[in-house]
């Protein structure tokens, strides 16, 4: 059995229609798992940290903000698909939002403040700090060729990364790509466990 953790975008929840697709396409062996997460990045990690120990996790996938927070998972496989790597950069440090997916919370919406701008800005300062050979070879970057939310994050990735890979579309993967690029994606990095 290989165990797998969905970390969602900003905007998003558990619910979100990319777990969705992706639990659809995983093979038998394998079992995903998709908490909500919190803008609160501290919030988000001690839900993430008791999500990878309750369900002895094995492979981790990040979409956007999650793929950012997944980023900082030194030696854990991942697949990072179009990551906010240097979440603070061009937002506003204050708004609120709604989230546009059911949540197993029941939160419908948030608030980004600037003090969380700040949270964000001292986690860049070390983004990329400590990575080693295991987590070059264990760490896949999908970026989608017309999303234009982390195109910084493609080029940032790559500077610093072996295994990136463009596919179709824009921050919002479709359920093909989701099916033909990141379940493949998973597989691959389950292979090798």
């Amino acid at each position: 059995m290989i165990n797998v953790l969905f970390m969602h975008g900003m905007a998003e929840g558990a619910r979100s229609r990319l777990a969705s697709d992706i639990r659809k396409y995983l093979p038998e062996g394998y079992t995903l798992y998709s908490p909500d997460l919190l803008i609160d990045p501290n919030e988000s990690f001690k839900i993430i940290d008791k999500c990878i120990e309750e369900n002895k996790i094995d492979i981790l996938v990040g979409h956007s903000l999650g793929g950012f927070m997944a980023q900082k998972y030194r030696e854990m496989p991942k697949v990072l698909l179009n990551p906010s790597l240097g979440m603070s950069y061009g937002y506003l440090c204050r708004f609120d939002m709604r989230y546009k997916d059911m949540r197993d919370d029941g939160l419908t919406q948030f608030r980004f403040t600037t003090e969380d701008c700040k949270i964000y800005k001292a986690m860049e300062a070390i983004e990329f700090v400590g990575i080693t050979e295991k987590e070059l070879e264990n760490t896949i970057g999908l970026f989608g060729k017309r999303d234009i939310l982390t195109r910084l994050s493609a080029h940032r990735f790559k500077k610093r990364y072996k295994r990136r890979r463009m596919i179709p579309g824009s921050h919002f993967p479709d359920e093909k790509t989701i099916r033909d690029y990141v379940v493949p994606a998973i597989l691959s990095l389950g292979d090798n466990l």
